[in-house]
């Protein structure tokens, strides 16, 4: 009998032990692989179209992807905020997550991990404000109560081809 409870202790010890250095280590997990990268340019394309849809399908994967990888980082920056404020009725909501996608899509695309040059930022942050644009125009044809009249003016700019200056007057 003393020899089960001695075998018992040693077992409950053993597991404590081996948990505790567990919860010690974090598991890190290695870069973003082929096919998580493929599904961040779909979920683009798809918030393109259905930007609630793809808001509800993939925010919560991709907010613990982002997180997660060591190979890309996504940085909160003025455009973002800009388009944060702004966005109205369905889209602000959405803005974070759809500014997000399409950044970190064109960081993908162009290889581009951790944006650190001034070109670099600027060109991550016009590629998220033009998601956000997509978004709102899909959004505001389906219901004009999405309208916004600071999105409504960088729409215009675009038009003009005035977008990337208006990155760069937002503080880029």
């Amino acid at each position: 009998m003393i020899l089960v409870r001695k075998l018992f202790t040693l077992v409950a010890l053993f597991g404590a032990l081996t948990t505790s250095a567990a919860a010690q280590t974090p598991v890190e997990r290695g870069p973003s692989t082929a096919e998580e990268r493929a599904r961040v340019a779909t979920i683009v394309q798809a918030s393109r179209k259905d930007p609630l849809g793809a808001l509800a399908a993939n925010a919560a994967w991709f907010e613990q992807w982002i997180s997660a990888i060591p190979d890309y980082t996504l940085n909160a920056d003025p455009v973002a905020k800009w388009c944060d404020r702004r966005a109205t009725g369905e889209l602000r909501g959405a803005t974070r997550f759809i500014y997000g996608t399409s950044a970190v899509d064109y960081q993908i695309k162009h290889n581009i991990p951790e944006p650190k040059t001034p070109a670099d930022v600027a060109a991550v942050s016009l590629a998220g404000l033009e998601g956000v644009l997509a978004a709102y125009e899909a959004l505001l044809a389906k219901d004009p109560a999405n309208r916004s009249r600071k999105m409504d003016a960088a729409l215009v700019r675009r038009s003009k081809g005035e977008l990337p200056a208006f990155v760069n007057e937002l503080g880029m």
